[in-house]
């Protein structure tokens, strides 16, 4: 798992940024954050690692290192960054194990994701080494994207057929409550009410 320093260095470089373009955006010093990414300073002020999150647009949480979150706080949530880094085996399993919330935000940052990266697709020439770059990185940000879409469908038509069970036992119980078995007169032998007499 990398390190936080591994982390904001693989960030900067999808969004093709120099380190002296990092420290300018986010406010701290270039040597501070070489020290960060070649882990001299392995464990950064949560305001440096705040700073450098709103400058990458990520959250902090996608900069610490995922075992140490992991010991405090339990599994790491979905997020662009774990998306992007996972395996493909590591990412389906946890898939299938999110929640639809946790769906349904992991695919609107994959829908920012991707639009930020054909916006900066359009700003390099189609043939040259960085177009190239970007593009494949739109594509497996697409394919993430499909992937957790589709689970999304899935989970919710699991969710409504569940709550659709739910409501059908719970009408029957209810019509079972509001309508006990009536006290019914004895049938004779062809099935009508059987007429009481009183014999002598």
């Amino acid at each position: 798992m990398p390190d936080i320093g591994k982390r904001v260095q693989n960030i900067r470089r999808l969004r093709m940024w120099t380190q002296a373009r990092l420290a300018k955006e986010a406010g701290v010093s270039p040597t501070t954050l070489s020290a960060i990414e070649t882990g001299k300073i392995g464990r950064p002020h949560f305001g440096t690692i705040g700073k450098l999150a709103r400058a990458l647009d990520v959250a902090p949480e996608e900069l610490l290192d995922l075992r140490e979150a992991g010991e405090q706080q339990g599994p790491a949530p979905l997020s662009v960054g774990w998306a992007r880094e996972s395996g493909n085996g590591e990412f389906e399993s946890a898939l299938e194990g999110a929640s639809l919330k946790s769906l349904y935000s992991l695919s609107r940052g994959l829908d920012v994701e991707q639009e930020r990266l054909q916006r900066l697709y359009g700003e390099f020439p189609e043939a040259s080494e960085q177009g190239r770059f970007i593009k494949r990185q739109i594509r497996e940000v697409a394919g993430r994207l499909g992937s957790v879409k589709a689970s999304a469908m899935i989970r919710r038509n699991q969710n409504e057929a569940k709550r659709t069970d739910e409501h059908a036992t719970g009408s029957e119980s209810s019509n079972q409550s509001t309508n006990p078995t009536r006290a019914t007169k004895p049938l004779d032998s062809w099935g009508g009410p059987h007429q009481w007499t009183n014999s002598r």
